[in-house]
């Protein structure tokens, strides 16, 4: 949005600004942020930063004595705050960040982070010590900002993502609920980097507003963890798919996140992290357009599919089928129903299977569910019309067990792709020939009985042989692991329904980027 690098944005306000109202003039974002980093506070406490052009000011030295300023006596503080004022006045309708990082992070930020987690078991004390100052110091900074117009207050605390569960509240939850107490007139949002499933109900308890997920979570395998009134903000990957991505892509990705938590009264689409500054600008505009109409169209149909997806997950078959009828003398697109319905309520499965949370038994009702509402669709087979990728799965010849197969299938379909199923004792011949007459981007191999699994080495040989090594070929099953699937030459192995899921997304991915 300028030409300024970033060891001079960090330092003026009025270059700031310019950056924030061309940036957001261009995004209609419901929250805006001013540009800043993670080293402000620390070194407003002493620490030494080094900045430069291209990269974000970091920590180079610890400060020699520890203080706790106040925030208006800090220049970049103030600049921010400068910067804040300015986006009120530009933006009045919308809600403007008072962005600042937790006490934890802060205070590893400032003593070093390997030295602040020793000090939480070895010296407890000198932990809090610390901390408190930290806490005083993330207090003063949002005052000053609040004062200068900010009216929502958003704290990243990554480093707390670090702590034992059962020390969180003592060395982070605490100083995060007496921040957000503290502003508790105004929409409280949290977020820490990485994976927190092990201490969502401590972020909860902390009192704030919305939770900010990162994008290695899975919404669908924590959403029953998060109190119904407090937001679930996520979570699509800012790096690989906003940044990255080309803007039909991105707008595929965040359909089929709406589509699955946009029924979620709590939901609040997001990226998982800060999109990074280098993401070019329509890339955003692709998520956030593409967003709101989904949103929008999934809205009106949102309570009925909610009950739709809870009838499936709980095995319900009678009122899955009864759920469906309505759907559609409701008037619900088919496509609806199927993925923000069914589709959810078996991909949420898979999420509570890979976590340990569902187990076979269980899941096999849900995916019995699933298929008696989905064959009641008259024109569910035209969900893809074929504009799906197509994968090949079968079980090999000299095996007749299709359970893992058909939960492969399953997770498969409903991870947007086509299936075709040869069913099992499938000869290396038989997936030759479907291959050559359907063209598809990935072949699944299922072997349950050791003498089967001898099977996959010759079907794979059967493919490299007549010339196609292109072909990505995945095996699984029962007697199968990794060191079976290298020597049988397969590009890969799934442990499971789930692991297949996101290694066929992998090399389709790599597949179609060569092609």
């Amino acid at each position: 949005m300028v030409d300024q690098g970033i060891d001079e944005l960090v330092h003026d306000p009025d270059i700031k600004t310019r950056a924030a109202e061309l940036y957001y003039g261009l995004v209609d974002a419901d929250v805006i942020f001013y540009f800043s980093d993670i080293a402000i506070q620390a070194e407003a406490m002493g620490a030494k930063v080094t900045y430069s052009r291209t990269g974000m000011p970091a920590v180079s030295s610890p400060p020699e004595a520890v203080n706790v300023p106040r925030a208006s006596d800090v220049s970049r503080m103030r600049a921010n705050a400068q910067v804040v004022s300015s986006l009120a006045v530009s933006f009045p309708e919308r809600f403007r960040a008072a962005l600042i990082y937790g006490p934890f992070t802060v205070a590893g930020q400032v003593v070093g982070e390997e030295t602040l987690m020793r000090e939480t078991t070895s010296r407890p004390q000198e932990a809090e010590k610390i901390l408190e100052q930290s806490f005083e110091c993330a207090r003063s900074y949002a005052d000053l900002l609040i004062e200068a117009g900010a009216n929502l207050v958003w704290v990243s605390d990554p480093l707390a993502a670090l702590i034992a569960p059962e020390d969180f509240q003592k060395f982070a939850g605490s100083y995060l609920r007496r921040l957000f107490e503290h502003y508790s007139g105004l929409p409280g949002i949290l977020h820490i980097c990485g994976d927190t499933s092990s201490i969502i109900s401590h972020m909860a308890s902390t009192g704030v507003t919305g939770i900010s997920f990162d994008n290695c979570m899975n919404l669908l395998g924590i959403e029953d963890y998060v109190p119904e009134d407090t937001l679930i903000i996520g979570n699509l990957d800012p790096v690989e798919v906003v940044s990255q991505g080309d803007p039909a892509g991105i707008a595929a990705s965040t359909r089929d996140l709406a589509a699955v938590m946009g029924i979620k009264n709590n939901f609040a689409l997001s990226t998982g992290c800060a999109v990074p500054p280098s993401a070019p600008v329509e890339n955003v505009q692709s998520f956030m357009h593409a967003g709101r109409k989904a949103l929008e169209e999934l809205g009106p149909f949102s309570s009925h599919l909610a009950k739709l997806q809870q009838a499936v997950y709980q095995g319900l078959t009678q009122e899955t089928q009864q759920l469906v009828q309505e759907a559609g003398n409701a008037g619900i697109p088919a496509l609806t129903t199927i993925r923000s319905g069914l589709t959810r309520a078996v991909r949420k499965a898979s999420a509570c299977y890979e976590a340990g949370r569902c187990h076979l038994p269980s899941l096999l009702l849900k995916v019995d569910a699933f298929y008696k509402g989905f064959n009641m669709l008259e024109n569910h087979d035209q969900q893809s019309n074929g504009s799906q990728p197509l994968v090949l799965l079968g079980t090999v010849k000299g095996d007749t067990h299709d359970i893992g197969k058909n939960l492969v299938r399953i997770f498969v379909q409903t991870n947007g792709y086509d299936v075709l199923d040869l069913g099992v004792n499938v000869s290396a011949q038989e997936f030759l020939d479907a291959f050559l007459a359907d063209g598809p981007v990935l072949i699944g191999l299922s072997a349950f009985t050791s003498s089967s699994k001898n099977q996959l080495q010759q079907i794979i040989k059967t493919f490299r042989d007549s010339g196609y090594t292109e072909i990505p070929i995945i095996v699984g099953g029962a007697a199968v692991n990794a060191e079976v699937a290298r020597r049988a030459g397969a590009d890969g192995y799934g442990r499971d329904a789930v692991r297949a899921v996101e290694l066929a997304n992998r090399l389709v991915a790599k597949s179609l980027a060569k092609a």
